[in-house]
């Protein structure tokens, strides 16, 4: 460490004679108190739900299909029509690419981030640069080792964190469930596990970023102010380096996950041959966790999320639907869910940043310093502050409305508006909260396999899909469709066991 430190004050001196050609020259490096800051609390607003990959693909229409493997999580109105059936086996999962890209690339890099490869890399182009006798072409040398380091930084960006007005965020879902229904009463176990993590961006970083670094020596001024800007940026990585740097320096990754295991029973009513009425009671046990993720086990981002669910609360909550059929087909269907409240899940999240920055230095009495030759002085300074952000996670209530039409006895078209309310937070605009499919169903071979083929439109996205129902046994469902949890388009894939 003391050879270290001997190049860099020599590195320093260097820098300072020739950063005052641009009037300006390095005169300290300082390190700043530690700060705490606490950030406004983010309210996350995800309903209780069971998802069904057939009405995502058509449009995410749901309120008045009676199709839905899910139907009476959809709108226990669907359970006042006598039926018996049981399914005994299903699993959906939710596949963003971009997720498992974004989780690839960092475990690909685990080298990079464990050692500071970049950095180091910039870090000697600068050094090279200011280089007493250094040529021109010497010069221009250590330009292309600062920019190639810079590449690991723009390839993050691209792949993993996003640009700053539109993060990116990754996500993965499961769900398994048990169904059945015995005249006008059903029931529904399932559980539905959601993880995201976030990569936000370091302060040190982000401050590289600006660093408007030419390609070329055409103005050698120009490329000297770029490379001792670099050089304030990186100074407290290498002056005041310590064993959680890379923690500290590289982008934070976070992450939020989720558990919602649910028990459902629910009642049918047929007021008469076009109004039916139903009702469920939800048992809920909802597990919460969120925390950041330390560099050394990005390999593993994706498992890490569900293996510390450290807060749960366990409630009870009710839906109620109404399904009305008209004397030409058409459905039109209500859905009110989570109508009693549920306690809120609070957890909150510590990111220790280092942040850097460069400023004119001052005398005691605020002056600012310059030399003989009216140079002035720099100071670069690093502060480390620990952001707490806090989450709390809710059940909203939610209000949903929906139309279905059948073409045929084989073609559907179908209509949502769904969270009327407006409170789940996944949602941002209202035209993102209507949802338009149509479904067409075939059969191939007698009564032994059929096809359906979706499309629709939903959050603004177009979506598609496609379901075989083998043996009227074994249903098997596809998707693609945007997925408003990472604002990205996703695979949706379901298979659904019973009779």
């Amino acid at each position: 460490m003391k050879n270290i430190l001997v190049v860099l004050i020599l590195s320093f001196i260097v820098t300072a004679s020739l950063y005052s050609q641009s009037n300006y020259y390095f005169s300290r490096h300082l390190s700043l108190p530690e700060q705490t800051a606490t950030a406004k609390t983010i309210d996350l607003g995800y309903p209780i739900q069971l998802e069904d990959v057939r009405s995502i693909g058509m449009g995410n229409t749901q309120v008045a299909g009676k199709n839905l493997a899910n139907a009476m999580m959809a709108n226990p109105a669907f359970l006042a029509q006598p039926n018996r059936s049981f399914e005994v086996f299903g699993f959906m999962a939710n596949l963003p690419p971009e997720t498992y890209n974004a989780a690839f690339f960092l475990a690909d890099n685990m080298t990079e981030f464990e050692e500071a490869l970049s950095l180091n890399q910039v870090w000697d182009g600068v050094n090279a640069f200011f280089v007493e006798g250094a040529s021109l072409e010497d010069r221009f040398e250590a330009l292309n080792t600062i920019q190639k380091g810079m590449r690991f930084t723009l390839d993050l960006f691209d792949e993993v964190i996003g640009d700053a007005e539109n993060p990116q965020k990754h996500a993965i879902a499961l769900l398994p469930s048990f169904q059945a229904q015995w005249d006008q009463w059903g029931v529904s176990l399932y559980g539905y596990g959601h993880s995201v993590f976030m990569v936000q961006q370091s302060p040190t970083l982000d401050r590289l970023m600006e660093i408007e670094i030419p390609e070329n020596m055409d103005n050698p001024l120009q490329a000297a102010k770029a490379a001792a800007q670099i050089f304030g940026t990186l100074a407290h990585v290498f002056l005041f380096e310590s064993e959680s740097f890379a923690n500290e320096v590289f982008p934070m990754a976070f992450y939020l996950a989720y558990v919602d295991m649910v028990l459902s029973v629910g009642r049918g009513f047929q007021i008469n041959e076009n109004l039916h009425l139903g009702m469920n009671l939800k048992f809920v046990n909802r597990r919460f966790s969120t925390d950041r993720v330390p560099v050394s086990d990005y390999e593993a981002i994706l498992s890490n999320a569900w293996s510390s669910l450290n807060t749960d609360v366990t409630g009870l909550t009710a839906d109620i639907g109404a399904l009305y059929t008209l004397p030409f087909g058409t459905r039109i269907g209500a859905s009110l869910q989570n109508i009693l409240p549920m306690k809120s899940l609070d957890n909150q999240i510590v990111t220790p940043f280092r942040f850097p920055q460069i400023v004119r230095d001052r005398d005691e009495d605020g002056n600012i310093i310059t030399n003989a030759q009216g140079d002035t002085a720099l100071v670069s300074t690093y502060r480390r502050i620990n952001t707490i952000r806090p989450f709390s996670l809710n059940t909203p209530f939610i209000a949903n409305i929906g139309i279905n039409h059948p073409i045929t006895s084989n073609w559907d078209i179908a209509l949502d508006w769904v969270d009327i309310a407006e409170n789940d937070t996944r949602y941002r605009e209202t035209t993102e909260r209507i949802g338009l499919g149509t479904e067409y169903r075939f059969g191939v071979w007698q009564d032994k396999l059929s096809i359906a083929l979706r499309t629709g439109m939903a959050d603004e996205h177009w979506t598609a899909g496609l379901g075989v129902h083998i043996l009227n046994r074994v249903r098997l469902d596809g998707a693609m469709a945007y997925d408003r949890m990472v604002k990205a388009h996703s695979y949706f894939a379901q298979i659904k066991v019973g009779w």
